[in-house]
Parts: C-alpha cells; structure tokens; sequence
C-alpha cells in the first residue's frame, strides 16, 4: 500500500509533463506564502516561560513560549497557559518531535482545523496539552497535569466504574 502515494505522485509529475505547453501567465504581486504554513510565520523568540511548580522541569516547552496564567487546583492539578507566535500545525509537530525524547508518551490526541489536544504520560504523571489557533501564526496553549497513580485510571480519565466524577480540566 505504501506505493499508492508514490504513484499518485508520477502520474501527477508524468501529466504535467505531457500535452501541450500553456501561455505564460503574467506574475501575481499578490501571491504570498498561505499563513501558518511551514516558514511562513516568522521564526519564534526566546522561550521566557518557566514552569510553575506542579510542572515537571522536564517537560518540553515550544519555541517563544510565553505564560498567560497558572493555578493549582484541587487533586494536584496544575493548569498553565501561555502562547506562541507560531502555527498550530507548528506547535503539534514540536509536541510530536520533543515528548517522547524527553521520556513521555504521547496518547492518542484529537485535532482539528482550528484546535488539537494532545494527552501525554510520564510514570504516574498524567497531562495534556490544548492548542487553540487565535491567528494564522499565533497559537494559544493550555496544559494541565497531575500525579496519580499509573495504569488507566489516572486522575484525567474517569474510572472504570462508570460513576465519573466532572472532569477537572477546565475544557471539559
């Protein structure tokens, strides 16, 4: 299956090259790169964010992150927000290139044009991170972790049992 893509590729290549040649147009002065696609955002500055306590130092930080807000809730939950000057599709690569080097595992996540979550553990750290594209090269973030114990019934998943309690992260 892998060569489906391939060979759509070629023929694509293969009818470009073929037929008869077309009129030169007249260039566009308007034409710019689409925003928020790879390099079209300006390179990120320095990270100034530091996590608070409740965060691992460990955890990666996105490039010219900068911090909204952070609160310790109830149960050991750490919330933090911050944004980025970068891309969401930006962002999500950087969690899907830097958490598993750091030792977390990345779960399986939900994205969409404008919004992605990204659920990650470490040992009994439990966490997620949610994306929020507010322009095409500006991304706000909200994370929240908490220690439980490990195995699938962490503090951010219900229980087993049916009977969950609300959800304490603040998105539902």
């Amino acid at each position: 299956m892998p060569r489906v893509p391939a060979l759509l590729a070629g023929l694509v290549l293969l009818s470009a090259c073929t037929g008869s040649p077309a009129p030169a147009a007249a260039p566009s002065t308007t034409a710019t790169p689409a925003a928020g696609a790879e390099g079209a955002c300006a390179a990120p500055g320095p990270t100034t964010l530091e996590w608070p306590a409740g965060v691992p130092g460990d955890l990666p930080k996105p490039p010219g992150a900068v911090l909204s807000s952070s609160t310790a809730g109830a149960g050991g939950l750490t919330i933090v927000r911050f944004s980025t000057d970068q891309a969401l599709r930006d962002g999500v690569l950087h969690l899907v290139r830097s958490l598993r080097p750091a030792g977390y595992t990345l779960g399986r996540g939900d994205a969409e044009a404008a919004e992605a979550d990204a659920p990650f553990t470490k040992g009994s750290l439990r966490g997620i991170y949610r994306l929020v594209a507010r322009e095409p090269c500006a991304t706000d973030w909200l994370l929240a972790v908490t220690q439980g114990e490990d195995g699938p019934a962490g503090p951010l998943l219900p229980p087993p049992s049916g009977s969950a309690p609300p959800s304490p992260l603040p998105f539902g």
